[in-house]
């Protein structure tokens, strides 16, 4: 009889992932930014569109499964087919439908990410990595694709579009809230405020900040313009709040203060008041557990 019911709930359970993955993903997204480039999104991740005379510039691909929803948008705005697409990261949610866009011809990653994928991007793709700055002229539109070091990856990239004065900076910036590291991908927090001080100094002409998560910010679909958008003025403020959190959380850990003690504790400046600090044990944590194996810890 016990037999018989885990045999009937295994069926089940068979029975509702087949039919889930047989679902459509759902539907995709597009609001007009500038010049007909295009935010994307399924309402969980985000992607941008920019329309060169050579075809689309796809930044982030979207999870696999999505890339026929991402098309299917893609039409009803232009006729140009994907050419190239451009990885901030290699993370599933963004990179996962690389080998569905069948005119792509070209995949540009780090050169982190590119290894970390380690997966078939689909025939006749050139994949194309950089170590630290590339600039990219597609059908006349210029992108600079920069690396600035490990963060919420060790393969992160930003993407600079100069024409719309917009950027894309992927997973890398949270905007007021913590960021999540994933160190199994070689992400660091403790090398997190560098590489962000180093985005804010070096990159210029930015107006608008889109990220690879945050939900379209303005109030109607096709308004272009830059209100409603981070700044860069505000991913210059998030370098500076992260550098904040880690010396405040490095400092504790030299007193002797547990990372428990620490998230209990944790006050940041009145000007981060704004900022959402949930999740703040696991980053907390994921600093401690940087020092202990950092070269100066094990002198």
């Amino acid at each position: 009889m016990r037999a018989r019911t885990a045999a009937a709930m295994l069926l089940a359970l068979v029975t509702v992932c087949a039919a889930h993955a047989q679902q459509p993903p759902g539907i995709v997204d597009a609001f007009f930014l500038s010049n007909e480039a295009y935010f994307l999104t399924n309402g969980r991740v985000n992607a941008v569109a920019a329309v060169t005379a050579d075809g689309i510039v796809l930044l982030d691909a979207m999870p696999a499964g999505w890339g026929r929803a991402v098309l299917n948008k893609l039409q009803d705005l232009t006729d140009m087919p994907v050419t190239t697409i451009i990885n901030t990261h290699a993370h599933e949610d963004h990179a996962g439908a690389d080998a569905e866009y069948p005119d792509a011809v070209q995949i540009v990653a780090h050169e982190n990410s590119s290894r970390r994928l380690g997966r078939s991007t689909g025939a006749g793709k050139t994949i194309k990595t950089f170590s630290d700055h590339i600039p990219m002229t597609v059908g006349r539109r210029l992108f600079h694709v920069y690396y600035f070091g490990r963060g919420h990856t060790d393969g992160d990239a930003i993407v600079v579009i100069p024409d719309i004065k917009a950027a894309f900076v992927g997973d890398l910036f949270a905007r007021k809230a913590l960021p999540v590291v994933d160190r199994a991908s070689g992400g660091s927090a403790l090398a997190l405020p560098d590489t962000l001080a180093r985005a804010a100094r070096e990159v210029t002409g930015v107006d608008r900040v889109v990220t690879g998560h945050a939900p379209w910010p303005g109030t109607r679909p096709n308004t272009g313009g830059t209100q409603g958008w981070p700044s860069w003025n505000d991913f210059r403020e998030y370098a500076e709040f992260m550098r904040e959190f880690v010396d405040i959380v490095t400092a504790a850990s030299k007193k002797g203060r547990t990372a428990e003690q620490v998230a209990a504790e944790l006050k940041m400046p009145e000007k981060y008041k704004d900022y959402r600090l949930d999740g703040a044990k696991a980053l907390i944590e994921t600093i401690f557990s940087e020092l202990k194996q950092s070269p100066a810890a094990k002198r």
